[in-house]
């Protein structure tokens, strides 16, 4: 009798476990910047020469993230999931908004990892993750997550958000607060000699330097990659917005870290969106 053939499925993965099992990892690299500062970008131009990913397994982590927000899921467990992740997809350089959320837990499990920070100023970045929300419909588990992040609960939207408000969006004290929380937290938790931070503008001009930094070949770098995921579509909803009640939220939120980063940056005109 003639043995049967596995399935070609069963035998990718079997063959992917064992590339994986043999792999030495190069570099152990986390991109932790927010969604639409150029996290995609970082991925793609690492991507022909080490293993890397961008929001591998987003929705796992997703629901592992509010779990654990929620009280369903220890600080054990969720270490040990993100263990267990970590060598399941053995990355050199993993990519993802996400990661913010795990940061705590890759702190104190990788002591060989650095880490990315890319930054956009606040007015572009609120702009392209508007348009972004309005060009491309979410998962339940997306918005759950988004829910979560922007403070649904605590932030209604003043008559100057009506825009927004229209759209389905969140509102600018939602999306202000959180930018300055995560690029904050980064700053404050990581240690200046495991960390970089890149303005999202400046990614393709220090290509080489993020690859060195990682403990990689200059030449490891697709330059010509680091601007991926261009969204062309420009909708303006943030110009709707009233620009005094605009810049008093920004004022609120984010001046003291656009000081730091955009001083050049003072008001929504001086950004080119």
């Amino acid at each position: 009798m003639a043995a049967k053939r596995l399935p070609k499925t069963i035998v990718r993965r079997a063959l992917k476990a064992l590339e994986r099992r043999r792999y030495v990892r190069k570099t152990r690299l986390y991109c932790v910047g927010t969604a639409k500062s150029g996290t995609h970008s970082i991925a793609a131009m690492f991507d022909d020469a080490v293993r890397c990913g961008h929001e591998l397994d987003n929705i796992d982590v997703i629901r592992q993230i509010l779990a654990v927000s929620e009280g369903k899921v220890s600080e054990s467990e969720m270490m040990a999931y993100i263990r267990s992740r970590d060598k399941r997809l053995c990355l050199d350089v993993d990519s993802s908004q996400l990661n913010f959320f795990l940061l705590d837990y890759l702190l104190s499990q990788f002591s060989d990892a650095v880490f990315l920070l890319t930054i956009r100023d606040c007015y572009s970045w609120l702009d392209s993750f508007i348009n972004d929300s309005l060009c491309h419909s979410a998962t339940g588990d997306w918005v759950k997550f988004r829910e979560y992040r922007f403070n649904t609960h605590m932030y209604l939207h003043p008559e100057e958000e009506r825009p927004l408000k229209e759209r389905g969006l969140y509102t600018l004290d939602g999306y202000l607060s959180y930018w300055t929380y995560h690029n904050k937290k980064v700053l404050s938790s990581i240690s200046n000699e495991r960390l970089m931070v890149i303005r999202t503008s400046e990614i393709t001009k220090m290509a080489r330097e993020i690859a060195m930094f990682a403990g990689l070949m200059a030449r490891s770098v697709r330059v010509e990659k680091s601007h991926a995921y261009r969204n062309p579509i420009k909708l303006n909803v943030l110009g709707e917005v009233d620009k005094v009640h605009l810049e008093a939220k920004v004022e609120q939120h984010c001046r003291e870290l656009m000081s730091i980063f955009f001083p050049e940056i003072r008001s929504y005109s001086d950004v080119r969106i």
